[in-house]
């Protein structure tokens, strides 16, 4: 029977055959609709899962896990943001007719930009896996940039006061009586310190020979560790320093946990958390190289600067994306952060410094150094009185701190700081008395960093202007392809191309009472053709049932 119906069917015609492959497949037909059906679903639950869980959200988790090795890691360790230091020195241009009384007040030149690129990389790194902590090692170098910079510090001259005179001469007189002052003062006399320096601008940055500082530095070795005073040689001044971040907590990730081993300054009173202030307390501070991701616009961001010796708060300020296309936060610095009235004011008893004015003696040998913004923006204007040529502007003198708030990545900063001389007095010497409860300006500095690296600007334009709309178009094409194959795929089931009928039992003959499924091939014209071929080829196919006949029909 089987070589039976091979024979009949290669006598079939091409059309004829093609027929009846159409019913063989049917079957399949149907098959293939069933998971066309579920090929749609499963991707409009994609979608919907997408949609619902917002894989980006789980990408930039992902990405800001601290890992040795990965980029996070990596850009602690070695940041290749491009951080430059801009120092403008002060020239007093009248000090003979001030000292001889003829002037009453003391003329400034402001001399600068001197520009020097400050390079910060992280040594020792570790990560804390329990504690979840990061461990590091910080350090800071100065590259002095001739090329743009106003002209090589070493060919210019300023007259600028005498810092050790001044310093030693205030230390003196806070901690002493009238006698040790009085010789003070003839021991400055008969070692010819002057009140006033004529220097060059090298020697005012890292150091100049003077008798105080060498007799002192003699004296007092383990106070006095240097022989030469600089101002900026004090300020990034190599210490053999140790920092610890937190990177668990996403709500503090970034932020320091301590410095030295210490979670406050010891040097503005810190003893413990419980009795710390904002002023001396570290933990929970950021140096500005991350900050958490998801940062609100009301929160208070306070940054520790090591040479700053405090910690500063900074407030949201705007939102903006003027450079990049997203939008990111400017926070600037309070204005109040330097005043007396501000909660993070450290407390003061003694030799209290007028408003506007940072003490920050304790971080530098006891030396009277006092910090403000410059050009005394928002300082006590008795003091402004005693200069010309101060021009505060809050638009050229403040710092901006920028950043994406979603990552918590900095988008540039500018910290700007003036170094003064809180000069006091005593009776025994009266070589100071000129600059007699007087805050002196010596230079101000601006830290900053215009841009993000290129590394740094390519990953937030892909997550926040390309990636989006790009997880929006999938969800979409997912959800529209998902419902026409689904409805595709039923509509086949629901309504195949064939479809079985009932056809009338033949009343002649009793043996085809039984049902018999037939294929209609009427649009064949092979079967039309040869009839005895088609017929030999329907009864090839039929199916005996007892009920009734049944036939394939074709929808039309």
């Amino acid at each position: 029977m089987v070589v039976g119906t091979k024979m009949t069917l290669q006598q079939v015609p091409s059309k004829g055959k093609i027929s009846i492959i159409k019913i063989q497949n049917l079957a399949v037909h149907k098959r293939n609709s069933v998971i066309r059906v579920l090929y749609g679903v499963f991707m409009i639950l994609v979608s919907i899962l997408m949609i619902s869980t917002n894989p980006l959200e789980y990408f930039t988790r992902k990405f800001l896990e601290v890992t040795e090795g990965s980029f996070v890691f990596r850009m602690w360790e070695s940041p290749t943001y491009q951080l430059y230091s801009e120092v403008w020195v002060y020239n007093y241009t009248n000090v003979a007719q001030f000292l001889s009384g003829v002037d009453k007040t003391l003329k400034l030149e402001e001399i600068g930009p001197f520009r020097f690129q400050e390079t910060r990389t992280n040594h020792n790194m570790s990560i804390d896996t329990k504690n979840g902590t990061m461990f590091m090692r910080p350090n800071i170098t100065l590259k002095f940039l001739r090329e743009e910079s106003v002209a090589d510090i070493r060919d210019v001259h300023v007259y600028v006061p005498n810092l050790a005179l001044l310093a030693i001469s205030t230390l003196v007189a806070d901690k002493l009586g009238y006698f040790a002052n009085a010789g003070a003062y003839h021991s400055i006399n008969m070692l010819g310190s002057k009140l006033f320096r004529n220097l060059t601008v090298e020697e005012l940055f890292w150091g100049y020979d003077d008798p105080m500082v060498t007799i002192a530095s003699g004296l007092l070795p383990g106070w006095i560790d240097f022989k030469k005073i600089g101002v900026l040689d004090r300020f990034y001044a190599q210490r053999d320093a140790t920092a610890v971040v937190e990177i668990r907590n996403s709500s503090s990730r970034f932020s320091l946990h301590s410095w030295d081993n210490s979670e406050g300054l010891v040097e503005q009173g810190f003893t413990d958390l419980n009795t710390s202030t904002l002023c001396n307390r570290i933990k929970g501070s950021y140096e500005g190289l991350m900050l958490p991701p998801n940062i609100p616009k009301h929160r208070i961001i306070p940054i520790f600067r090591r040479q700053a010796c405090r910690v500063y708060p900074f407030a949201f300020k705007e939102e903006t994306n003027e450079k990049y296309g997203f939008n990111y936060y400017r926070f600037a610095m309070e204005q109040s952060a330097m005043s007396n009235t501000s909660a993070y004011a450290c407390k003061c008893t003694v030799n209290c410094l007028p408003n506007g004015f940072v003490d920050v003696s304790k971080c530098y040998y006891g030396f009277p150094i006092a910090l403000s913004k410059p050009h005394f923006l928002d300082t006590d204007p008795h003091q402004q009185s005693f200069y010309e040529g101060m021009h505060p502007d809050p638009k050229l003198h403040s710092s901006i701190l920028e950043l994406e708030p979603t990552i918590g990545v900095p988008v540039s900063l500018s910290s700007k700081i003036q170094v003064n001389v809180a000069v006091r007095t005593s009776v025994g010497n009266p070589i100071t008395r000129p600059f007699k409860d007087k805050m002196v300006p010596l230079l101000w500095l601006s830290l900053y960093c215009n841009e993000p690296p290129p590394e740094v600007v390519n990953l937030l334009k892909l997550r926040f202007l390309v990636a989006p709309p790009l997880f929006i178009a999938i969800e979409v094409l997912l959800s529209i392809v998902g419902l026409i194959l689904s409805v595709q795929g039923c509509y086949r089931i629901l309504k195949p191309k064939y479809e079985l009928i009932e056809t009338n039992p033949e009343k002649d003959n009793p043996e085809r009472k039984k049902s018999t499924a037939l294929v209609n091939m009427v649009d064949n014209s092979a079967f039309k053709d040869n009839d005895d071929l088609a017929k030999e080829a329907v009864l090839l196919l039929s199916v005996v049932d007892d009920d009734s006949e049944l036939v394939f029909r074709r929808n039309t």
